[in-house]
């Protein structure tokens, strides 16, 4: 019994729900409308039409929030960021103008102005739009950002074609006005609102503050005393009595359109009339209806739903073997997905445990590495000091140059490295690379406030090493040269690496893969990385290169203060 109830219980509560909102509401308004039907007549018809003149102008005033919620997709997509800037990129904007209106189906076309540029999303081109642009771009940059709507004709080159123009200016961040937006919509865009809401033996316009019928379904024209009363009254919403007509008004404050039914007294009296007949045929009509629009809606929709909400509950328990069987009808999908979904899951919980078995061994391997250069460099004291002993200068410098090294290469990252540390690390680099190579020197022009910056370890050595290394292959370049140069510009830190060397082609490293025979390759490689995960993307490396012409690199970096101070990023632009 409880597994019969989990299993059919939404079924049972859409049964008593559609009771209690859709067959027992219609027999109680049956019973009242039966009663009160004599009453609905002249200016109680009057309020109704009220009502659906509202509903239209909220409908209407609805899909023009949607529109110009849209056009929030411009920030959201970087392309304002991009117009500010000035480096635009022609195909990504108007692509992005595309997907704005891709959606829509009623927009039919989008474009931007920025610069003397216009933008569109390619598809439609009117040959008249440049020239609205120009005759509005005034009244939309008084708005300061905020959209504004107003309907034009001859759009396409034929008069009498209303068109609907949402237009807004577009603000960076740091100025106003980087661009003006335009979105062209069709008249779809009033007439659905129209058509949802009927009413019989009346006719429906639309006029703007000005009195002009910017929509109309009717062949009549709206009595000009009429419009001259609607522009002269200031309520948002009523009713009056001109003539022999109902006439019901709604009007939209952002946009000064008035939404306008008007009905004759007598087609409103006999509309009454064959519906007093007709209520009791209706409504046994209606009741069959709901009977079999509810048969149906239980066995395309609520049946699928059904026996998905209870194998998830079953594969939610723990039973991962749960499978749905497949059903027909409009949801007949479902259960092929929720197949498809609780194999990936399974497929991901089995990687999950795999991904964490695999990083506790990396952890491991981490800590044995920490490990082992603590041995080594405890080894090469005894070895400097054995030198010392022995009175091995050379010996006893290499080997403490290389111990500074190692001692340098296990500190934690949160240590207070800075500039100077470095230079230190290169100048020991430096005893051990000349014991090999003697001709080459190193030179420094450092600013003195730039030594006590923070930098991150091993940050110029790679590249002093394919200097030595490379730029002067191993000795065979004669007078090797590497100038250091360190100072501050625009509150960041520049720091360069110079050498004479022979130089290489800087496209083709570009393109060579990483391999692990060039460890000098793949530490420049991997100092890019370290800046852009270190620093952020609007820091990095650059480097110059030519065959017989030196190589020169260029790091941009944030000026974080060390010993002597505190952090004090910056995010500008290098």
């Amino acid at each position: 019994m409880k597994d019969f109830t989990e299993k059919y219980r939404i079924r049972i509560k859409i049964f008593i729900y559609f009771l209690l909102f859709m067959v027992i509401p219609y027999i109680v308004l049956i019973l009242v409308v039966n009663r009160t039907i004599q009453d609905y007549a002249g200016l109680n018809a009057g309020g109704n039409m009220e009502e659906t003149m509202q509903s239209i102008g909220n409908q209407v005033k609805a899909s023009l929030e949607m529109y110009e919620n849209s056009t929030m997709a411009l920030y959201y997509s970087g392309c304002v960021d991009m117009l500010e800037s000035g480096e635009t990129d022609r195909q990504y904007i108007e692509s992005t103008l595309a997907a704005c209106s891709y959606p829509y189906k009623n927009i039919r076309a989008v474009f931007l102005k920025s610069g003397g540029e216009v933008y569109h999303d390619k598809a439609n081109a009117y040959s008249t739009m440049p020239a609205i642009m120009e005759l509005s771009e005034e009244m939309i940059a008084e708005q300061g950002g905020k959209s504004i709507w107003f309907a034009v004709e001859s759009i396409y080159g034929k008069r009498g074609t209303r068109n609907y123009v949402l237009a807004r200016t577009l603000n960076g961040r740091q100025q106003k006005d980087v661009g003006t937006l335009y979105y062209v919509l069709g008249e779809s865009l009033i007439s659905r609102a129209f058509d949802r809401l009927q009413m019989e033996g009346s006719l429906k316009y639309m006029i703007d503050s000005d009195g002009t019928t910017l929509y109309t379904p009717a062949e009549v024209p709206l009595d000009e005393d009429v419009k001259e009363a609607l522009l002269d009254t200031r309520a948002y919403r009523g009713y009056f009595i001109a003539g022999e007509d109902v006439v019901a008004y709604s009007r939209m404050e952002d946009t000064g359109w008035i939404f306008v039914g008007s009905a004759s007294k007598e087609a409103l009296l006999e509309s009454v009339i064959p519906l007093k007949i007709v209520l009791f045929v209706v409504s046994i009509a209606y009741c069959l209806l709901l009977l079999l629009i509810f048969y149906t809606f239980q066995h395309s929709l609520l049946k699928p739903i059904s026996d998905l909400k209870y194998a998830m509950d079953r594969f939610a328990r723990g039973d991962m073997e749960t499978k749905m069987a497949p059903f027909g009808g409009e949801l007949r999908s479902l259960s092929r997905h929720f197949n498809e979904m609780t194999e990936q899951i399974k497929e991901l919980m089995d990687s999950n445990e795999k991904a964490i078995a695999e990083k506790n061994n990396f952890q491991i391997q981490a800590l044995t590495a920490q490990l082992q250069p603590h041995f080594l460099y405890n080894a090469l004291n005894t070895i400097k000091w054995t030198a010392v002993i022995n009175k091995q200068e050379n010996i006893q410098k290499l080997t403490e140059a290389l111990v500074y090294i190692l001692m340098n290469a296990v500190k934690g990252k949160g240590e207070d490295y800075t500039l100077a540390d470095e230079l230190e690390l290169i100048e020991q680099y430096a005893v051990i690379q000349k014991a090999r190579f003697l001709n080459f020197v190193i030179e420094y022009e450092i600013q003195p406030e730039t030594r006590d910056l923070k930098i991150f370890r091993f940050l110029l050595q790679p590249v002093v090493e394919n200097s030595i290394l490379h730029g002067f292959q191993r000795g065979m370049v004669q007078r090797g040269k590497i100038v250091i140069r360190a100072w501050l510009e625009e509150e960041r830190l520049y720091v360069t690496v110079t050498d004479n060397g022979c130089g290489f082609d800087l496209e083709k490293w570009e393109k060579q893969k990483e391999t692990g025979e060039n460890h000098t390759n793949i530490g420049l490689r991997n100092i890019r990385q370290v800046i852009e995960l270190e620093y952020g993307r609007e820091y990095g490396m650059d480097m110059k290169s030519a065959y017989g012409d030196g190589t020169t690199v260029t790091y941009c970096l944030p000026v974080r203060k060390g010993r002597a101070g505190t952090d004090d990023d910056t995010s500008s632009d290098c």
